[in-house]
């Protein structure tokens, strides 16, 4: 059986996308970008495809939801979204290369919901972007181990 990656492509940084088309062009893999709308992808292996969804809230993720399977990866950085699909036992993967479990979405989701609270109340705080060459060298780790698996 062929694997699938899944991509919630939306939020997925550039550099990491680029990265999974340069990989599918080399190992028997289907990729799937579900976004709302057309992502850019140069040079697109056969084994390439694009979903565009509705451009409605949480399209693309419904979609991943709907058409997971076990033994493909999906990788999101959304956290509800790799909450319900560790519930149903699919293997996630955030753009930094941590796989999610059960166990270590609890935190990230009551930071995640403390944070919204806050911003409804005018007490927002500023979010960092800290994407460099250290997360993505991790995200490229943990891909190629379980691409391999």
């Amino acid at each position: 059986m062929t694997k699938r990656v899944l991509v919630d492509a939306d939020s997925c940084p550039q550099r990491v996308r680029g990265y999974l088309l340069s990989q599918a062009k080399k190992k028997p893999f289907e990729l799937y970008f579900a976004a709302n709308k057309e992502i850019a992808a140069d040079g697109e292996p056969q084994n390439f495809h694009m979903i565009i969804c509705p451009a409605q809230s949480q399209a693309a993720d419904n979609w991943i939801l709907q058409n997971a399977a076990l033994g493909d990866i999906i990788i999101t950085r959304d956290l509800p979204l790799a909450k319900a699909l560790t519930d149903k036992g699919f293997l996630t993967i955030n753009d930094k290369g941590k796989i999610f479990t059960k166990e270590n979405l609890v935190r990230p989701l009551k930071e995640r919901e403390l944070s919204l609270q806050m911003s409804q109340l005018g007490l927002g705080t500023k979010k960092k972007n800290s994407y460099g060459q250290k997360e993505f060298e991790l995200f490229a780790k943990t891909f190629n181990e379980e691409i391999q698996k």
